[in-house]
């Protein structure tokens, strides 16, 4: 009788150790589940932010090329102004002379080897791919030319 009553402590020691265990890892299944939570809050806006970043630079960067184009632009605007500047316009891409000069045009003979070939249209090139390829180019939009 001993025997039994002994038993049924040993059991109740048991499953409280058990519930104790149970109970830690429920608890640190949850601090992992919060830090996991705080890990993602705070690295996710953090690569976000630096990605930012890069784009504020590289709009940065496309400032100073377009900066540097808009006054190269605008010394181009400001030589318009000038008398010799039309002249000289006028000269080299107009062909204008002044009165009592005689403007001339110099035609080079044209080599034909340094004429360019002609070239088949790419409709003309044979295509090396298989029927079943064709087919599935066609169901995709594949087959459609690139226009840009």
């Amino acid at each position: 009788m001993t025997d039994t009553l002994a038993a049924p402590e040993s059991h109740k020691r048991s499953r409280r150790a058990k519930r104790k265990r149970s109970r830690l890892g429920t608890a640190v299944f949850i601090v992992l589940l919060v830090a996991l939570g705080l890990v993602a809050t705070g690295v996710l806006p953090v690569r976000d932010f630096l990605g930012r970043e890069n784009a504020v630079t590289a709009a940065n960067d496309q400032l100073a090329e377009v900066t540097a184009a808009n006054a190269l632009l605008a010394d181009d605007v400001n030589a318009l102004y000038s008398k010799e500047e039309v002249e000289r316009i006028a000269r080299e891409q107009y062909g204008f002379v002044r009165p009592g000069e005689i403007g001339y045009v110099a035609v080079l003979p044209v080599d034909p080897a340094t004429q360019a070939t002609p070239v088949a249209p790419e409709s003309a090139v044979p295509d090396d791919r298989s029927i079943l390829q064709m087919i599935w180019d066609f169901i995709t939009g594949n087959d459609l030319a690139d226009d840009g």
